[in-house]
């Protein structure tokens, strides 16, 4: 499910052989012409100072001055000559620009919930796990999601999606410091990795939010993979600095099914239990509407 995000780069355009000719002859035409300026412009040079010059120095005084005037224009020519021939060569081809990936739900803030909109990738060689936590980044996410989604669409597959949220984010970082938050994350997203199939895709949508993805898993499927995170994380005590430090999280889970268009509206339904959640109390599990489902035959439970 990982998809292929490097660039195609098209070969530099062919130059033409006729012209790199032209191109020779013109720069062996330039300098011959200089190295012939040259010496006639130290010959003359030579007999304009003849009076002065011993008679011995005459004969070697053409051929030193005639060398330094060529030395000095040959470049000039060669130049000259490039100026003028390159225009007529084709241009190096420009490296083809990356199609942005569609556009997926953003998390607003530590401690709130993601909601869609516009999230452009720029950079089809960014990393694909996100530095802090070993998840995978929203980009590379978006991509294999999208990827799979036509795939379930295709074959009539049933699958889900969770949003998680660490509940008073904003809150730990504050009383116990970043670095005792970003511990936290990094436990929260190991717990939930413990608990996910190996072909789920679990990744950082920035601040304290992790979504899920879960193929061929039904919507009750969905809420006992929530479910068991959060209990897993409400179980969890954190070592720092002589301190215990406790967390728990909010999920939204939602099923994708027939209704839904496109990736983006499973996000927002997902994003939408989750706020339920979090009116609800937080430290529990809310999941959107069932959706219709594409085929009658029961999806695989995901525990």
């Amino acid at each position: 499910m990982t998809p292929d995000l490097r660039p195609l780069l098209p070969p530099n355009a062919p130059v033409d052989a006729a012209l790199q000719r032209r191109r020779r002859w013109t720069l062996a035409a330039a300098g011959a012409a200089a190295v012939g300026l040259g010496a006639m412009l130290g010959h003359g040079l030579v007999q304009s100072l003849a009076g002065v010059l011993p008679a011995g120095w005459q004969g070697a005084s053409g051929a030193l001055v005639g060398a330094a005037v060529s030395a000095l224009l040959v470049p000039l020519s060669g130049w000259a000559a490039i100026r003028l021939v390159a225009p007529t060569l084709p241009k190096r081809q420009a490296p083809a620009t990356v199609t942005p990936l569609r556009a997926a739900g953003r998390a607003t803030g530590a401690g709130a919930a993601a909601t869609p909109g516009t999230a452009p990738v720029a950079d089809a060689q960014a990393p694909a796990r996100d530095a802090l936590t070993g998840a995978y980044t929203q980009q590379h996410f978006v991509a294999a999601a999208d990827r799979e989604w036509s795939r379930i669409h295709r074959h009539g597959e049933d699958a889900a999606l969770l949003m998680i949220d660490i509940d008073h984010f904003k809150r730990l970082n504050d009383e116990h410091g970043m670095a005792c938050g970003d511990a936290m994350l990094v436990e929260i997203t190991r717990q939930a990795s413990s608990t996910l199939r190996p072909y789920d895709l679990l990744a950082r949508f920035g601040g304290g939010v992790l979504v899920v993805y879960l193929p061929h898993t039904d919507p009750l499927g969905a809420l006992d993979v929530a479910e068991r995170i959060r209990e897993r994380v409400a179980g969890l005590r954190l070592a720092w600095q002589g301190q215990t430090v406790k967390a728990t999280v909010s999920v939204g889970a939602a099923g994708i099914g027939a209704a839904h268009a496109a990736l983006d509206a499973v996000i927002a339904d997902a994003g939408g239990a989750l706020r339920e959640a979090k009116s609800a109390g937080r430290n529990c599990v809310r999941a959107a509407p069932i959706p219709p489902r594409r085929n009658p035959t029961p999806a695989r439970s995901a525990g």
